[in-house]
């Protein structure tokens, strides 16, 4: 606006300046806004990559590598009161189109017909608000960041409460230790991914194969997830084949839809869910991690390790909050406008 250019060395001093302010500011429980407590509270995590470098070194990447970040997202939302019955108990076209499947499972579609369409669709609960986290810390430390954006959030006031997550086990330790009251919910889409494989190597060719998919997926839509995990141990056996195979057995789909049904069959009432009116994917979380990445990754982008990394993580994952955070700690943060902004830290 006002013609002025910034240098890269500028932008990166700011960064580096920004964000561990912000993290800094997270470490208290309690919000400087009117919170109101969410009708619904939902609590999401996943984890990214993000491609970092050693520092010190001069220019040019120094020992490169990926590493994980965790990402967290709070929704408070608003839904229709519980009923008695499943407002959708079919499986919905989301997840009977034989290409859009393929996406989300990774895999080549079958060459088979989609089924005729049908107006056929989930309305969970609507989202009002939006708050996240992501960071490069481990789970053991992610989990108390959690803890406090949801009490900043009034998360733990609310009426009903939902943490959503697909298979990864640190994902239900962070539920068990900072969201025990929270219903665990596995991600549908991740369970499609699964049935998918499995339908895969259970049939010979493509039409039976889809017709297979379509069997499992409506029985774990609704809520049949003990049924399906007998007939896959059954078609295991009907092979004589153990319940663990190798990697490249053909047959390994199978036995690894089968044990991820298994570990996570409780978390997959998703009749219940929906009378209850609670979100049963985590689409929302894989939105999140896509507009992280939008900033973070990307062709000869690499971060120094950990400080540059977590330095953006922590303003990227601010700027996406929709509570205006970031532009309320930039509009108070302490500093003169023809002079280095000092940090909290020297200001005391």
């Amino acid at each position: 606006m006002l013609g002025n250019g910034l240098s890269a060395k500028s932008i990166e001093r700011l960064v580096n300046q920004v964000g561990p302010e912000l993290a800094d500011r997270l470490q208290g429980e309690h919000s400087d806004q009117q919170v109101v407590a969410p009708e619904v509270a939902v609590v999401s995590c996943d984890g990214g990559r993000i491609h970092t470098r050693e520092p010190g070194h001069g220019p040019g990447v120094h020992a490169a590598c990926w590493r994980e970040t965790k990402n967290a997202l709070f929704e408070r939302m608003t839904a229709p009161q519980a009923g008695s019955t499943d407002p959708c108990p079919e499986l919905p076209d989301t997840f009977r189109q034989v290409a859009h499947v393929a996406k989300i499972a990774e895999k080549a579609p079958f060459d088979a017909d989609s089924p005729p369409p049908r107006p056929v669709r989930y309305e969970g609960p609507k989202r009002i608000l939006r708050t996240c986290l992501s960071s490069l810390v481990n789970s053991e430390q992610f989990g108390p960041q959690m803890h406090r954006e949801a009490q900043r959030r009034r998360f733990y006031e609310a009426e009903r409460q939902v943490f959503l997550g697909d298979g990864l086990p640190w994902n239900w330790s962070i539920q068990r230790d900072y969201f025990p009251t929270f219903i665990p919910i596995l991600d549908f889409i991740h369970a499609v991914q699964y049935l998918y494989s499995a339908a895969q190597a259970w049939e010979t060719d493509d039409a039976r194969r889809w017709s297979r998919y379509l069997e499992l997926a409506e029985a774990v839509w609704q809520g049949r997830v003990g049924q399906v995990i007998a007939q896959l141990r059954a078609e295991l056996a009907a092979r004589g084949l153990p319940e663990r195979l190798p990697d490249d057995s053909p047959h390994e789909p199978l036995a690894t839809a089968a044990r991820y049904l298994e570990n996570n069959r409780e978390r997959m009432d998703y009749s219940r869910y929906r009378r209850e009116g609670l979100p049963i994917t985590s689409a929302p979380m894989e939105s999140l991690i896509k507009q992280v990445n939008h900033r973070v990754k990307g062709t000869e982008m690499t971060w120094n390790a950990p400080a540059g990394a977590e330095a953006i993580l922590q303003l990227r994952s601010a700027s996406l909050c929709e509570d205006g955070r970031l532009d309320d700690y930039l509009r108070r943060r302490l500093g003169c406008p023809i002079t280095r902004r000092p940090t909290l830290g020297s200001a005391a």
